[in-house]
């Protein structure tokens, strides 16, 4: 007996993978390559700039004193807490975050 010789597949292929969540996507238009993560630009820190009203009302959780600007990114009580230390607050995306970070 002989097998004929072909290029097609003897079994059905499916057309999705059945394992896919969603639409099947396809490749970019880039030649079917996209860059990785890693690789894509990373973007420049933005300055956060708390608002000078909202920085002369806010106060020290802690202390209860005033907070000053240390730099662009945080604030610090000028009275000091325990030890003589200073508690310092980040300032993210323009809000200052009074609360201690776990």
């Amino acid at each position: 007996m002989t097998v004929p010789a072909t290029t097609q597949p003897t079994h059905a292929v499916p057309a999705e993978n059945p394992y896919a969540h969603g639409p099947a996507r396809r490749p970019e238009s880039s030649g079917g390559h996209r860059a990785a993560p890693w690789a894509a630009p990373v973007p420049a820190p933005a300055t956060t700039v708390l608002d000078p009203g909202l920085a002369a009302i806010l106060r020290c959780p802690l202390t209860g004193g005033t907070l000053i600007p240390v730099d662009a990114d945080r604030l610090m009580s000028d009275r000091p807490f325990r030890d003589g230390v200073h508690p310092v607050y980040p300032i993210r995306n323009g809000i200052a975050c009074l609360c201690p970070d776990r």
